[in-house]
């Protein structure tokens, strides 16, 4: 005779179902995995999406997260012009098929000491 879980067995089942359907990044124009949802991190206080305008004027709406895959550093470390104060950047771009999707801040001084920014438009999303 079954009389059903317990409460525990309720939650780590629950737990079990919402890391199947995981939202992973990828890649918009090859398919790419780049992130997983969960990564998405807050940096200075401010909201994991944010828009920023860089010196030529365009704009970019970009997520920040604390780990990625399938990126490849294209730029050394530039202090000029970061919207991170304190913190450098790198351009990142897909290692499958060159697409520029953002970037990278790193300063081992500060907390964070490791973020990225990617451009929103340029990743599809999709539960796995």
């Amino acid at each position: 005779m079954f009389l059903g879980f317990t409460e525990t067995q309720k939650q780590q089942k629950t737990s079990r179902l919402k890391q199947k359907k995981r939202k992973r990044l990828f890649c918009r124009f090859c398919g790419s995995r780049i992130s997983d949802m969960r990564y998405l991190t807050s940096v200075d206080g401010g909201s994991p999406n944010r828009v920023f305008r860089n010196p030529n004027g365009d704009l970019y709406e970009i997520i920040t997260l604390s780990d990625c895959e399938g990126l490849q550093d294209t730029s050394p470390p530039i202090l000029e012009e970061t919207w991170f104060p304190g913190y450098p950047w790198v351009v990142l771009h897909c290692s499958s098929c060159l697409t520029h999707l953002g970037w990278r801040w790193e300063n081992p001084g500060r907390i964070p000491s490791l973020f990225y920014g990617l451009i929103r438009e340029r990743l599809e999303e999709k539960e796995n």
